[in-house]
């Protein structure tokens, strides 16, 4: 790796961890600079403001998260853990950098459009992902359906209605912690009645 790789890497990291644990707004690139001992004028010869430093970070972070993803859904054994498994997953993310989804607050027209792309290429990897894992249950035999696009659609559709209709409730735009936790409970126990919906039932 060449040494302004380095360098960018080395940056995107400190970023991630500052903007993670107190947010964009309350996050300074002067403050970036000194975690890492460089100097102000280094950090915007590689990110020429803080928003386009943020998108990096959302882009590294998008990245590593889609990796570490496709390795544990390998390791399930059946779709259904999968599934589960994906939801765990993607809850877990949501509460470790819940901080770092400050932005997305914002309406999708104030929101830059690298970073609504960002955004959007996430949504579309855990559609594939669920994609897959559809597939594979009707492959085994583990899964009665006859079109996984639309069965995807769906369950993406009740989740996202999830989050909307508890946020919608208390009048809040972006959920807090406990709003969190509401949907979390309702998007698990939703995933328990769609995968028993789906299954194949053995006669014996």
């Amino acid at each position: 790796m060449e040494n302004q790789d380095k360098k960018r890497i080395l940056i995107i990291n400190a970023a991630l961890k500052r903007f993670a644990h107190y947010g964009l707004a309350k996050t300074t690139m002067t403050e970036i600079a000194k975690d890492i001992s460089f100097s102000k004028a280094l950090l915007y010869y590689y990110f020429p403001d803080k928003v386009s430093l943020y998108v990096r970070v959302i882009e590294y972070l998008m990245h590593s998260i889609s990796k570490e993803l496709t390795k544990s859904l390998e390791k399930a054994s059946t779709s259904s853990e999968g599934i589960m498994l994906l939801l765990n997953k993607r809850q877990g993310y949501i509460q470790k950098y819940y901080n770092l989804m400050e932005y997305s607050k914002y309406s999708c027209n104030d929101m830059p459009e690298d970073l609504y792309e960002k955004f959007n290429r996430a949504k579309d990897f855990e559609i594939k992902i669920l994609n897959v894992l559809l597939d594979r249950g009707i492959e085994s035999g583990e899964f009665k359906l006859t079109d996984t696009k639309i069965a995807t659609e769906i369950f993406i559709d009740c989740l996202a209605g999830i989050h909307f209709n508890i946020l919608n409730k208390d009048k809040n735009i972006f959920p807090d912690k406990e709003q969190f936790k509401q949907i979390f409970i309702k998007e698990k126990r939703f995933a328990e009645i769609f995968i028993a919906g789906i299954k194949t039932i053995n006669k014996s």
